[in-house]
């Protein structure tokens, strides 16, 4: 079988035979095919059944008519019988007169056998070969009696049926020993005819089956097509194809389906480039967002990510991992979260040496009924803020220190004078020269403190005014070179080699950032050393200044750190000489202001260079 199913596939129409062979088109055939069969099938055995009933009524009927004609003329016979006539005379009347009837009633010689019969069922007079049995006793007239009809096996002919009928004679003589009268009819021309319709049936039915297949074929086909187009179109667009339509053919049901299906394509077609649209968006959205963001599902398994989550985790996220698993937590989550919760984790990436920072926030999804079935987790990098509130943490604290140190110090002078010291001039002198001291260099770091809170306000006033730097740089040399001679430092003021352009700057607060500038480079710098000052006209269009020292340099942990507020590179020195912390804090603000830059490039034991570069007055104009 299934060898034979292989060879039916082969081929370009066994194929497609063998695929409408196996498709709703046959299954439909044959399932109408079997109803009108079942449905043939009980009306040829209720029609046999009846056709059969109604031909054995006709006979019985037909039957029925002879024995009253023969009653007739057997009764004629013994009315006409003469009195001196004998009993075996008058039987002899009898047969004959019954052969003649029978041969006259019978058609096609169908009538086999009648037999005239007394009151205890002896055989009186007989046809044919009942003659043989005149004398004996019929032996189904008892069993007759209480049926009136039997059909059996002919006894003459053992391969026929025999319809055998008793029936009473109907003869007025009450003294005439003949009573009933028995009868065989043959059935096999009453059968044969039934077989002979039953064909003609069966031939016109097969010929019916044939027009109600090709007519169930033609019905079949109107509702297997459009089923067929809808399931292409469902493959279709299971694989995304909604443009495709299935054509309504008909108004009907199928053409309903149909038309229905085409709506339901339109309205998937409008619906999923809706939610294209949406997820376009919401990637757009995710991609663009400087935060990164993580859903899970209800057990905690991720389902969405954005680049910068992985930017900010350093790590590949992968759909379906648990989050438990990507996140760096001190303790697990635990899913699913029915509020909103807050965490801080240390990320650590290998191409940096500071650690990141990162706020975690998740908030749980909810549908309407106040079930969680997700989390949402945003991850935002707090690291610069958690570095200004350090760094404020530690402002607060380096101001708190450097005004309690000369507060504790002119405290303590003051109450040495209280206690006595007044009494010795020449200490009192010391003394008062001492809080004096610390007196200014608290006023130097309130102005400092209060120069740069207007720095940061953007509330300081800068009177801005057109001049060349090659002016500024000599008279802030002329300013150092006795400090200079003091500390045997060689300084020097090296021009650019062309002119440079005018600048566009506050002169006042210039000055004030050259001569913090040197004013370090001079201090940090060992006696015999050297401090240079040159300027040039950078590529970029910016006039660059550079300060450079022969000292002892800045290590290169502390150089990211060392424009930060009260941040000293060596505390107790910088304390000694006088040092607020904050002077390169405001020249960082100040050459902004100015919209500069300024860095400081530097190496241990061999020198620092500070570089300044300020945008010429004549590209401001032009921009």
């Amino acid at each position: 079988m299934r060898n034979w199913i292989e060879s039916v596939r082969q081929g370009k129409y066994a194929e497609r035979w063998f695929t409408y062979a196996t498709g709703l088109q046959w299954k439909l055939l044959v399932i109408l095919a079997l109803i009108i069969l079942i449905a043939l099938q009980v009306i040829f055995v209720n029609f046999s059944d009846g056709l059969e009933k109604q031909l054995l009524a006709n006979v019985t009927s037909d039957l029925y008519r002879q024995k009253n004609v023969i009653s007739k003329v057997i009764e004629e016979t013994i009315h006409n019988r003469k009195k001196d006539e004998k009993s075996g005379e008058l039987k002899e009347k009898i047969n004959n007169d019954l052969a003649r009837v029978v041969f006259l009633q019978t058609k096609n010689n169908q009538l086999i056998n009648v037999q005239i019969l007394d009151n205890n069922g002896f055989i009186v007079a007989a046809t044919g070969d009942g003659k043989s049995k005149i004398g004996l006793k019929n032996p189904y007239v008892h069993s007759l009696l209480f049926n009136q009809e039997e059909i059996r096996r002919s006894p003459s002919s053992k391969s026929q049926d025999v319809l055998m009928k008793v029936y009473p004679l109907d003869i007025t003589n009450p003294d005439f020993e003949f009573d009933r009268i028995y009868m065989e009819y043959p059935l096999d021309t009453t059968y044969q005819l039934i077989r002979s319709i039953i064909k003609i049936l069966i031939i016109q039915t097969f010929y019916a089956m044939i027009i109600v297949s090709i007519l169930i074929v033609i019905m079949t086909r109107t509702i297997t097509v459009p089923v067929k187009e809808i399931k292409e179109q469902a493959t279709a667009m299971a694989e995304g194809d909604f443009n495709r339509r299935v054509d309504v053919r008909s108004t009907d049901e199928i053409g309903k389906l149909a038309k229905a299906f085409n709506h339901l394509a339109s309205h998937l077609r409008t619906a999923l480039t809706q939610k294209e649209e949406e997820k376009e968006k919401l990637e757009t959205v995710l991609s663009d967002m400087s935060d990164g963001v993580i859903a899970t599902n209800r057990s905690g398994a991720i389902i969405v990510k954005n680049e910068r989550s992985e930017q900010i985790l350093n790590q590949e996220i992968k759909l379906g991992e648990m989050l438990n698993s990507v996140l760096p937590l001190s303790e697990p989550v635990q899913f699913p979260i029915t509020q909103e919760l807050h965490n801080l984790i240390r990320v650590q990436h290998d191409d940096q040496d500071d650690p990141l920072y990162i706020k975690l926030t998740f908030t749980p999804l909810k549908q309407k009924r106040n079930k969680a079935t997700g989390t949402i987790v945003v991850l935002k990098d707090v690291t610069e803020e958690e570095r200004l509130d350090r760094q404020r943490k530690e402002f607060v604290a380096n101001v708190s220190h450097e005004l309690r140190t000369p507060l504790t110090t002119i405290k303590s002078y003051l109450e040495a004078l209280e206690d006595g010291a007044l009494e010795q001039p020449e200490l009192a002198v010391r003394f008062l020269q001492v809080s004096r001291t610390e007196a200014d260099r608290m006023t130097r770091l309130i102005n400092d403190l209060l120069q740069l809170s207007r720095l940061d306000a953007k509330q300081s006033r800068f009177d801005k005014k057109i001049m060349y730097l090659e002016d500024v740089l000599e008279d802030v040399a002329d300013r150092f070179i006795f400090q200079c001679k003091q500390k045997a430092i060689k300084l020097t003021l090296r021009h650019a080699e062309d002119e440079l352009p005018r600048i566009y700057a506050d002169r006042d607060k210039l000055d004030q950032v050259l001569d913090n500038l040197l004013s370090n480079a001079v201090k940090f710098t060992p006696q015999g050393g050297a401090v240079t000052i040159s300027s040039r006209l950078r590529s970029d269009g910016l006039i660059e200044v550079a300060i450079t020292d022969t000292g002892m340099g800045i290590p290169k942990k502390d150089l990211e750190r060392i424009f930060e507020r009260f941040y000293r590179v060596d505390k107790a020195r910088a304390r000694e000489q006088g040092g607020t912390g904050l002077g390169l804090a405001i020249v960082q603000e100040i050459i902004k202001a100015h919209e500069g830059i300024v860095w400081i490039e530097s190496k241990e034991q061999k020198g620092t260079t500070v570089f300044v570069a300020l945008p010429p007055f004549e590209r401001r104009v032009n921009s």
